[in-house]
């Protein structure tokens, strides 16, 4: 491994700019700008200057066994054969990924803490760079000794941690090795983290337990090396873990400093506003003394879903009591204002509400319309029409009420988290697991919940958890929509849809019947209309606004009752295939077992569409940036239906799509949904739910039913239980 210069050498020893010329530990100057990288291991093959069949070297590195078993069959070499530099067989199979090439070499003997190349490393860490975690875990369980250090002073997990995949780090930190174990500078693997910009990363080792104020030797801490690289994510999550925001290097650099000179003093600005800091650093004051009230989450999350009642309220008034050239502007006016005052107290308030959308406010908005539309119902429009609209106003009763048991049940009930395990050693035990499963991705364990993903769960970044049959995350309920609650969800728009029609009818009836406006006059309608606006000017404008929103019901309506035909979520719907794990991870393991690989990207494996993963953290790139409408577009759910209606009603069998292992054909699917013997009314089981007529638990099913057409009626299914993943080599 060639040197690598410390990280601690990016930054100037000067309080006002880097410096040049600095001298690493391999003796060569470096610039101010220089990334630290970790080099390849051995970046040229070994030169073959004998026969292929005799080049113990060569055989390794391309996983040649049985050319192997007969160089050591002649007695000529042996498995710890080491060349000039001390770089023994297993060094080359361990970082060409040759899993079957390993194994035997570790059966014949080979020494699997042996030290080699210029580096002075073990075939571990060799595996490390290249993020083979699987050929790494093979090593461990034969005795690899995960404290050992190269000729730097860096470990496997230093080693890891500048590669940035989580999965390795996970499978190292559970070997039991000090989560602040430092390097030769002092630097812990949390620091090597937040300088080069690995937020998933950062996040596992705090969760972890990592000292997010611990110091090198040059008094840096990890928020330091976060501002070195200007990684915004990094920095949240140290200042929420308490990161001091005032420390200070030997230098006397506090990390203003440092952002100023690396210039990212605008990701710094933003990081502390986000958790409600002044640009000084000091915690922003709130106005009259309420800073423990706005900080109080529970208070908070009752404001952001009170005050749109308040605001529709006031913007419906507005409307109906002041001439429309004068009502419009001065309501449009007072929505801004409102607005921005919910987003001041948001700025000031817990971090996770920063931002509107990620409070209960749209939800509020739904509650607020909901509330007024049956406030005006009860008092104004059922006492003039109970009589003349007896069954209309029955119906719209009952649709109401069960819209809103419905959006209440969908909105705080648990939409299907699936069950964590509730101590490291059970983690252990998880991804030892999915290791002799060969289930070890991205597709089969979560990293922050550090456990097993059931088939079609996701992790939801805003509830913090996998939920088991994950559809979506809905701001208009605050909560995610999962195997839980997705029959709530979906019978609350269908009564919504059904309710506004009803009030809309209602209404009209309402105000036919109301006596007219004697000198009622208008601006820019005639006088009949004029006359029927009169009437009650605030029961049609919230008629207006209700049907606004009828639109994206409509619409949201559509593509749920498409979905429930093909047994699919939105985010498969999205996604653009269903979830289909029984092939990769058969492939995976044949791809290990024989062209030594078991990384789906490399041996050209990847399903096309899945996006990337958030867990490995060095394939992030950045991110695009969604603008107003797209964002809005995916609240109302737009994306989605042109989605579903691009798509029409195919299930993935034609048209080019992903074939749907869920999918029993549209009469079962809509029988196993709608005849479900889960109580509408009461608990469910967490995770159950109908498939193909039986009762399954989405939160421990960790395979695919795989279909298997046996006719033209597609009747015939078989479990894959069969298709183990030994039978595939």
């Amino acid at each position: 491994m060639s040197s690598k210069p410390s990280p601690s050498e990016t930054l100037s020893s000067s309080p006002s700019v880097p410096t040049s010329g600095s001298t690493p530990a391999n003796g060569k100057g470096t610039s101010p700008n220089t990334d630290v990288e970790l080099k390849s291991m051995r970046p040229d093959a070994p030169k073959q200057s004998i026969p292929l069949g005799e080049d113990i070297m060569q055989l390794a590195r391309i996983g040649e066994i049985g050319a192997m078993q007969n160089l050591f069959a002649t007695k000529k070499l042996t498995a710890n054969h080491r060349d000039d530099e001390g770089i023994t067989p297993l060094h080359w199979a361990a970082i060409n990924n040759q899993y079957a090439m390993c194994k035997f070499l570790l059966e014949n003997g080979a020494d699997v803490n042996a030290k080699g190349g210029e580096s002075v490393a073990t075939p571990a860490m060799w595996a490390a760079q290249r993020c083979h975690y699987y050929i790494v875990a093979l090593l461990l369980t034969h005795g690899a000794d995960p404290l050992l250090t190269d000729v730097q002073g860096y470990n496997i997990l230093h080693l890891a941690t500048i590669d940035g995949n989580a999965f390795l780090l996970v499978l190292l930190l559970h070997q039991e090795i000090p989560v602040d174990v430092v390097d030769q500078q002092g630097h812990t693997g949390l620091m090597w983290a937040a300088y080069k910009g690995y937020p998933a990363c950062v996040d596992l080792f705090l969760r972890w337990g990592a000292n997010a104020n611990a110091v090198d030797e040059g008094g840096l801490t990890p928020l330091h090396w976060a501002l070195v690289k200007g990684s915004l994510p990094s920095v949240l999550k140290l200042l929420e873990y308490g990161a001091d925001r005032f420390a200070k290097t030997r230098d006397g650099k506090s990390p203003m400093t440092v952002a100023q000179e690396m210039n990212t003093l605008r990701v710094w600005n933003r990081a502390l506003a986000e958790h409600g800091y002044e640009p000084d650093g000091t915690q922003k004051l709130v106005p009259m003394g309420l800073s423990n009230i706005v900080r109080n989450k529970s208070l908070m999350a009752k404001f952001f879903f009170l005050w749109p009642v308040l605001t529709i309220l006031i913007a419906i008034w507005m409307l109906s009591q002041l001439p429309v050239l004068l009502g419009v502007p001065l309501t449009l006016a007072t929505l801004f204002g409102m607005q921005w005052l919910a987003q001041q107290v948001a700025n000031r308030g817990p971090s996770e509400f920063r931002v509107l959308q990620k409070t209960p406010y749209l939800s509020g908005v739904f509650a607020g319309t909901l509330f007024w539309v049956g406030f005006r119902w009860v008092f104004q429009v059922l006492p003039s029409t109970f009589s003349s609209h007896l069954v209309l106003n029955v119906l719209f009763g009952v649709f109401y009420s069960l819209t809103a048991f419905f959006y209440t049940m969908a909105m705080i009930g648990d939409p299907g988290y699936v069950p964590k395990v509730s101590s490291r050693n059970q983690q252990r035990e998880v991804v030892k697991e999915l290791f002799s499963l060969w289930k070890f991705d991205e597709e089969n364990f979560c990293v922050p919940c550090m456990s097993r993903k059931p088939i079609r769960s996701r992790h939801c970044r805003r509830c913090g958890r996998c939920v088991a049959k994950h559809d979506h995350h809905c701001p208009w309920i605050d909560n995610c929509v999962g195997a839980n609650n997705l029959r709530h969800f979906v019978l609350y728009i269908l009564c919504l849809e059904i309710g506004i029609i009803l009030f809309v009818q209602l209404t009209i009836g309402y105000i036919t019947d109301l006596p007219s406006i004697k000198d009622a006059q208008c601006s820019i309608i005639n006088d009949a209309l004029c006359d029927y606006v009169s009437r009650d000017t605030f029961t049609l404008v919230l008629n207006i606004w209700i049907i606004l929103q009828l639109v994206w019901v409509t619409m949201l309506c559509a593509v749920q009752l498409v979905q429930i035909s093909r047994n699919q979520t939105t985010y498969e719907n999205m996604r653009g295939h269903a979830i289909d794990r029984s092939v990769p991870s058969s492939q995976a393991f044949a791809s290990a077992m024989t062209a030594g690989t078991t990384s789906l990207d490399a041996a050209g494996l990847s399903a096309a569409g899945q996006g990337p993963n958030p867990a490995l953290a060095h394939s992030h790139g950045p991110r695009r940036k969604t603008g107003c409408i797209s964002q809005w577009s995916a609240l109302l759910g737009f994306d989605a239906f042109f989605r579903t209606a691009k798509d029409g009603l195919r299930d993935g069998a034609h048209g080019g799509r992903a074939r749907n292992p869920f999918s029993r054909g549209v009469t079962t699917n809509c029988r196993d949904f709608w005849c479900d013997p889960a109580p509408i009314f009461g608990k469910r089981e967490s995770g159950a739910a109908m498939l193909g007529g039986e009762v399954v638990n989405y939160n421990d099913m960790y395979e695919t039913p795989l279909q298997m057409h046996t006719g033209r009626s597609g009747d015939g299914y078989r479990s894959v239980a069969g298709d183990e993943p030994g039978s595939m080599v």
